[in-house]
């Protein structure tokens, strides 16, 4: 165990230490000044090795700080300032179990993850699967005890939270989690699906658990999950079903098979890219009935150029662009269907809801991130249709062209989804007692269209000024990740701050046009450079 944890260390200070010299030759003016050869400097490298590894560390311990403390304790913190420490304790343990405990669970597993490093140590370098994934494990757990520990006792201490507490309730979070390793391990033993790679489980539980996590905070509901987690029973539960996961995963012995369901083929020869790109890219891929000519096909004959094979993609790949879209419009259509019996069997919520339309624009702009389809069908035109002909200089010199006919076709299909939340939104407000024409349900509709302009903008523009997509189907431009990561930020102000309708309304109606504008000419000046193959 020990020889692997060693094999695994030297393998991930190597990864951090290539990454670390590759980001620094992109840097403006220092960057010049990194020639290739450091790679093969073993010298150099070992000392970029020491360096890379203590600033991922310290990435680490700030990651978990900026979780707690932006996501967990700052919205308890301004949005229940009213509230009593006992109270909002209530919500801080209520977010903390719903985002920590449940959607995490569902969402990670590190026992499934298509992983290079598991394909390298395993299929090439030959380890034993299972020694690999209990020292995986293992690594995993310890370290990610011991990188929340800091950030939980400085946070809950706030809230008269003892420091046995935090630890106890920090073991408990890691000892779940493990759990959860154990459930998605016999999930797959038994029904061969491997629930991370179900996107529309996946999200559909990201966006409920945000919702039941939030929601009582916003609409001053009490919760009561702290009852239930701060207590002795529920700590001797979490450590007894901890420990009970924990032999399970020592004990079993077939993990040869988990290793080839994430890295999906087993022969070391083959490309290796390819066999990680085969773990990630069944979400776009389209089915062979989408290639057959059909009539709607033939319309698109008279035009031009790029106009003319945009409209034969999108055509041809109907079903996968069809599936997300009809998927959000599926989960939009049965919380509608919730929120109308509300209204229609319990009378008294009614008022509730017709005053609580204010609570809705904080929350609009992260409930439009995760509904727009920018993303995946930018995936979607990479792996179908840009991986071939970004090899050809003619197509990268018309960047702008395709950028603006893809950009008109996205918007239209955010804007279904758009149409139909708002239609959503307005027939629970109606049959709640709310007025058919105010101008609070006109900024409504117009915060929600606009939001859906804006992200079809954001989503298509970072694919062509970044391109964080390789040869290999991951992500690999940070800047990419930097950029997300100031949009979520983004999101978590909205909760906090809580504009009015009206300003909301105002911000949105001046931010669109002006990012519209802005990515307009980005790509016409810089798309030729940037929109390129990796």
């Amino acid at each position: 165990m020990l020889t692997t944890l060693k094999t695994l260390f030297a393998i991930r200070t190597s990864t951090l230490a290539n990454l670390f010299i590759y980001y620094i030759q992109k840097l403006p003016l220092v960057g010049k000044h990194v020639s290739d050869r450091v790679y093969s400097n073993l010298d150099m490298k070992k000392i970029v090795a020491v360096i890379a590894f203590i600033v991922s560390v310290l990435w680490s311990f700030l990651l978990r700080f900026a979780y707690v403390g932006l996501i967990l304790f700052l919205p308890v913190i301004i949005l229940g300032k009213t509230l009593s420490a006992a109270d909002q304790l209530q919500h801080f343990i209520h977010i903390f179990f719903l985002l920590s405990f449940i959607i995490a669970g569902v969402g990670n597993a590190t026992i499934l993850e298509p992983k290079r490093e598991k394909y390298v140590a395993i299929k090439l370098m030959r380890l034993s699967s299972k020694t690999y994934m209990l020292a995986t494990l293992g690594y995993r757990y310890i370290t990610f005890f011991i990188f929340l520990l800091p950030a939980m006792i400085v946070f809950t201490s706030m809230l008269e939270v003892s420091i046995i507490e935090a630890f106890i309730l920090t073991l408990a979070l890691t000892l779940w989690r493990i759990v959860t390793e154990y459930l998605h391990l016999k999930l797959f033993v038994r029904t061969g699906a491997i629930l991370i790679k179900k996107t529309v489980i996946v999200w559909m539980t990201i966006g409920i658990g945000f919702a039941a996590a939030y929601l009582p905070l916003l609409l001053d509901w009490q919760p009561f999950t702290a009852s239930f987690i701060l207590s002795v029973p529920a700590y001797i539960l979490f450590i007894a079903v901890g420990i009970f996961a924990a032999v399970k995963l020592v004990r079993y012995s077939d993990y040869r098979a988990i290793v080839d369901a994430a890295t999906k083929k087993d022969d070391p020869l083959l490309d290796i890219g390819r066999m990680m790109s085969e773990a990630q890219k069944t979400s776009v891929e389209s089915k062979a009935s989408d290639y057959e000519i059909n009539e709607k096909q033939q319309m698109f004959s008279s035009r031009q150029g790029y106009n003319y094979l945009n409209s034969l993609f999108f055509s041809r790949h109907s079903s996968l662009i069809r599936k997300p879209i009809f998927t959000r419009i599926a989960i939009i259509g049965a919380l509608t269907a919730v929120g109308l019996a509300i209204a229609l069997i319990v009378p008294e919520q009614r008022n509730l809801m017709t005053t609580a339309l204010g609570t809705i624009y904080p929350i609009l702009f992260a409930v439009m991130y995760f509904l727009s389809v920018g993303e995946k069908i930018s995936r979607a035109m990479f792996y179908n249709c840009d991986l071939s002909l970004l090899r050809y200089s003619f197509y990268r010199a018309s960047a702008f062209e395709h950028f603006r006919n893809r950009l008109i076709k996205i918007i239209g299909l955010n804007l279904i989804i758009a149409i139909a939340l708002a239609a959503g939104l307005t027939a629970i407000l109606l049959v709640a007692g709310h007025s058919w024409w105010t101008i609070e349900l006109l900024m409504l509709w117009g915060s929600i269209l606009l939001l859906s302009v804006f992200f079809s903008v954001h989503h298509l523009f970072m694919y062509y000024i970044f391109q964080p997509y390789s040869t290999e189907f991951n992500m690999k431009n940070p800047m990419y990740h930097v950029i997300n990561m100031i949009i979520s930020a983004i999101s978590g102000v909205c909760l906090i701050v809580r504009a009015p309708a009206d300003i909301f309304t105002s911000i949105v109606l001046v931010a669109v046009p002006i990012y519209l504008l802005l990515a307009l000419a980005l790509v016409r000046k810089h798309g030729t450079r940037t929109f390129r193959i990796k």
